[in-house]
């Protein structure tokens, strides 16, 4: 199965003259690119194009049949306002009904892209951060096959820079802002990317090494800044998915069970005396059949059950494991960036909480952990160098977790509706989201619930 990419593209009105013609500029020489790519490194990837302005649709299905894409992308014409979120859809359901998961060598997978390119404001940028969340965090409910990232661009003085931040953060995507005139650097960054995987496709590690993407787009004599190197980086491993057929792949999630990292206490079928110090242990691997692994902050490991003969030997509890001086970072505790993060918003964006669920002192990235958007890599917290560091179980804690109990309201949204004072609410069956753009050019999000028992927030 090829890699797929929709190409998602601003058509309206303020898009005519210049506009337009850099953009079928720059659509060509991606399509050139990709053509190369699928010569040279036997990669293919399928393309299809979808338009917003006058009209919405799509205007060229997933084809390899790259003559055919380009003349799509030559009879597009400018027209109208920005249905943005409607494009998206567009996009959205072309995956769902033609897309695939493209196979990697090693039992890994690539999700689809979607590259978005705009220079305006949408018509309604409530229904599109609706949309965004359906990339990301509700995929299963719109029938997407996995998380999809969205990669970025806007142009002009006019774009929404705070919205296309939005999108990328809830879809692990990325976003780059320029003039018309930069849009063939950004789309070959985006063949370049490709290119990067069809070369280490073999090798999962080098795929996540942000250094060697790094040393790869300076080998091809590309110039890149440091910031949209980071977040092609996550881009990229937003793309990369496990294999459900990998058993012994330690990083493996299956659906229903607790999360790598989930800290846990003996449940209702326990039956296994004294195995778990009578204290706290910590998700740290899934198998098959209702079977879950579970490291006891004792040091013991032992598998229960989770399904398995219709019983439940765990429970899952809000007990961080503490940090203890001079032991380091251990499994079962939480962690935010460090000092020496340079990996992006792998993480989700500043501010979130991670999960330790494996801890291998022999390994260069000895700190494995799993973050609330789903991503989970390696850390290297070790000889005076910090990638991650433990959270602080004081009040910046209670806040950081705040924003954890803000995401997961988020995967229960169900509509979108604006106030009168401008604010955006965000209805769940209990409790109500209310999000303000700040001056700072995040978004605070408060969470309460409908008698204002509780409440707490998250920045953005």
């Amino acid at each position: 199965m090829p890699l797929d990419t929709v190409l998602c593209l601003d058509t309206s009105g303020s898009m005519a003259g210049r506009g337009l013609a850099e953009l079928k500029k720059a659509c060509k020489e991606f399509l050139l690119g990709v053509h190369q790519t699928s010569q040279q490194f036997d990669l293919k990837e399928n393309v299809a194009v979808v338009e917003f302005g006058l009209s919405v649709r799509v205007v060229q299905t997933l084809t390899n049949d790259y003559s055919r894409v380009l003349r799509a992308i030559n009879g597009l014409t400018p027209g109208g306002k920005t249905p943005m979120a409607k494009g998206l859809l567009e996009a959205m359901r072309e995956i769902i009904v033609r897309g695939g998961v493209l196979s990697l060598p090693g039992g890994k997978k690539m999700t689809p892209r979607i590259i978005l390119m705009t220079d305006g404001q949408p018509d309604n940028r409530d229904e599109v951060v609706s949309v965004a969340l359906s990339y990301g965090p509700l995929w299963k409910s719109v029938g997407l096959p996995h998380p999809i990232p969205i990669a970025c661009v806007g142009c002009g003085a006019e774009v929404d820079k705070e919205l296309l931040a939005v999108i990328a953060k809830f879809t692990n995507g990325m976003f780059v802002l320029g003039d018309v005139s930069q849009l063939s650097d950004f789309f070959r960054k985006q063949v370049l990317l490709i290119q990067f995987v069809a070369k280490f496709s073999h090798d999962i590690e080098q795929l996540r090494n942000l250094l060697l993407l790094r040393h790869f787009f300076q080998q091809m004599g590309q110039a890149v800044e440091e910031e949209e190197l980071q977040g092609l980086f996550t881009l990229l491993l937003a793309m990369l998915i496990l294999s459900d057929d990998d058993e012994d792949d330690d990083d493996l999630e299956l659906e229903g069970y607790p999360t790598l990292g989930a800290r846990v206490r003996r449940g209702r079928d326990w039956k296994w005396g004294n195995q778990d110090g009578n204290g706290v242990g910590t998700v740290v691997k899934h198998k098959r059949g209702g079977v879950l692994k579970v490291e006891w902050d004792t040091g013991r490991c032992n598998e229960y059950r989770h399904g398995a003969e219709g019983a439940r030997d765990i429970r899952v509890v809000d007990e961080p494991r503490k940090y203890v001086r001079g032991q380091g970072v251990q499994v079962g505790m939480r962690v935010v960036r460090g000092e020496d993060w340079r990996w992006g918003d792998q993480d989700g964006g500043r501010g979130n909480v991670g999960a330790v669920y494996k801890v291998e002192p022999d390994e260069e990235f000895n700190v494995h952990v799993r973050w609330p958007n789903g991503t989970k890599n390696h850390y290297k917290c070790k000889d005076g160098h910090t990638d991650v560091q433990v959270l602080d179980q004081g009040s910046d804690g209670d806040e950081l977790l705040g924003g954890l109990i803000a995401l997961a309201m988020m995967r229960a949204l169900v509509n979108v509706a604006e106030d009168d004072d401008g604010a955006t609410n965000v209805n769940t069956d209990r409790r109500q989201l209310e999000y303000h753009h700040t001056s700072l050019g995040n978004i605070s999000i408060n969470v309460s619930d409908d008698d204002d028992s509780g409440c707490c927030c998250i920045i953005l």
